[in-house]
């Protein structure tokens, strides 16, 4: 930082001629070429924007908050309705628009959608439960005995604790003892490591010397410090392979305790390969995968997460991750991913796939021609080698956009269902595109999710993928409902996530099978 220079000329009200000036390194393109120059801002006259983090976590201002920021369908209407009005009352506008050839429509557009039925969920001895219809969740799966298989945990695991925590590691156990069971997972006793203060090399140390070899670690912490975190992981994830979990011993307060409790046991049984529940996809011998990248801002690359499923249930996962320079969403080696995921495929199945469907995240509507021409490229270089061609599909799924769907229910507009698929009038004429709306809300206008299908040699109908794409939605293990993607790309963020955050280089390999970034 500098001084402010008695040269330059004060704007009148700056009181403070020693304060140093804030930098801000702005990078523009000028004809190709990145150009960075700096910007030096006076302290005085800057404010801080945007909430902190005591802003967020009070219920009552985010409740205030909530009634600008999540409009429900008829007042969105009404807000649309009264910016067309105040466009038409303006003649230097209604010129301009005039003048580009421009009109605006006097109202919304009618599309036709339709909704798919809700799905079962499959559960224990292929047994189904029911979908709620009207917000498509499950939350009550948690009390009947469901999970697919247990990962037998029983007490092969250890809680790593300090001594003013001994009590929340007793009431962590005993609740553990309670609600595993009755989720049909085999999980009991356990063992309690105390350290001496909540520094990240005791738990470590801990971690390392302890002699009973547990398959999994839960370390309870007194707060949500991310060097601390950050440590416990790199050591679990690539020092020592061992599936880890880390909670905030707050959470474990009489209230919370059973629900946060059964979510945690949950995890721990999904980190080591058990399976919770799955959805009915006629189709078999499919590899599902996701794609993802992380833009790392300690460092100057970006990370890149690529999952795929290893059977027909989509319980069990192959990941990798691979690495590209900063900012850049493309990821390069993806034909070395694809090639050790059928590798991994063929093991567990002993056959490749027939089909390969490819959900790709977390790419912008101006690089659906780089994509196609490069991972694309790519993927299809990795499936060329195999024995017999599978079919495949590559779809970029696109979560921010603008588009809003209401649905009319007599005079007033209300949300569309989870599972309302629109593929007409507003999707494009030279691509094969859909919008999805996997969820309900609770407040505000749903988000649907767009589907850019970039390759589809296939014998698959365009509805097969629509119902496959909504019944992905409902297999991701740490929510029990739908989300706003398919559960490979929410596992390829989780995976790009993790490394991006806190480890900064590749986890270890004999990882690869886990669902430990969960």
């Amino acid at each position: 930082s500098s001084g402010i220079n008695a040269e330059w000329p004060l704007r009148p009200g700056i009181k403070d001629s020693n304060q140093p000036l804030l930098i801000h390194r702005s990078k523009t393109k000028i004809q190709g070429n990145t150009v960075e120059r700096q910007i030096h801002l006076v302290p005085e006259v800057c404010y801080m924007t945007g909430l902190t983090d005591n802003m967020r976590s009070d219920y009552r201002i985010m409740q205030d908050l909530a009634q600008y920021t999540r409009q429900d369908p008829d007042k969105r209407h009404k807000a649309l309705i009264g910016f067309k009005e105040s466009i038409d009352e303006s003649t230097e506008a209604v010129n301009l628009l005039t003048s580009w050839g421009l009109e605006m429509s006097p109202g919304i557009l009618d599309v036709t959608g339709r909704q798919q039925p809700p799905e079962q969920i499959l559960i224990k001895n292929g047994g189904t439960f029911p979908c709620d219809a009207r917000k498509e969740s499950f939350d009550n799966i948690t009390r009947k005995n469901f999970v697919i298989s247990s990962a037998e945990i029983r007490d092969n695991f250890t809680v790593v604790c300090t001594s003013k925590d001994i009590a929340a590691a007793n009431t962590f156990l005993e609740t553990v003892a309670k609600v595993g069971p009755a989720c049909g997972i085999e999980i009991r006793g356990g063992n309690v490591l105390e350290i001496r203060s909540d520094r990240a090399e005791d738990y470590i140390t801990a971690i390392r010397n302890n002699e009973t070899n547990p398959k999994i670690v839960v370390c309870l912490v007194p707060n949500n410090k991310k060097d601390r975190y950050d440590a416990i992981k790199k050591h679990c994830c690539i020092d020592q392979p061992l599936p880890s979990q880390v909670l905030v011993t707050k959470n474990l307060n009489p209230k919370k305790a059973m629900s946060v409790v059964t979510k945690v046991v949950m995890q721990m049984n999904a980190k080591l390969g058990g399976e919770l529940w799955s959805v009915h996809i006629p189709m078999k011998k499919v590899m599902y995968v996701g794609i993802d990248t992380y833009h790392d801002s300690g460092s100057q690359r970006s990370v890149g997460g690529f999952v795929a499923s290893m059977n027909d249930l989509c319980t069990r996962y192959f990941s990798k991750t691979t690495w590209q320079p900063s900012k850049q969403e493309l990821i390069s080696q993806l034909e070395v991913c694809m090639t050790d995921a059928l590798k991994q495929y063929h093991e567990k199945n002993g056959a490749y796939p027939d089909r390969v469907i490819v959900f790709r995240d977390g790419v912008g509507d101006g690089q659906l021609l780089a994509v196609k021409e490069q991972e694309l490229r790519d993927m299809k270089t990795a499936l060329s080698r195999l024995p017999k061609m599978p079919e495949l599909v590559f779809v970029v799924v696109t979560k921010r956009i603008q588009q809003r769907f209401f649905l009319k229910a007599g005079s007033r507009l209300t949300n569309p269902g989870p599972g309302t698929i629109v593929d007409t009038k507003v999707t494009r004429d030279e691509l094969f595109d859909f919008f999805l709306v996997p969820q309900s809300v609770g407040q505000g206008t749903v988000t649907p999710t767009h589907y850019n299908v970039l390759e589809f040699q296939t014998t698959l109908k365009p509805d097969h993928l629509q119902k496959i794409a909504y019944k992905l939605c409902h297999i991701y293990f740490n929510w029990t409902g739908t989300i706003r993607v398919p559960a490979v790309c929410q596992y390829a963020h989780k995976l790009a996530f993790l490394v991006g955050q806190s480890l900064h280089r590749d986890p270890s390999p004999q990882l690869a099978n886990l669902l430990y970034y969960l």
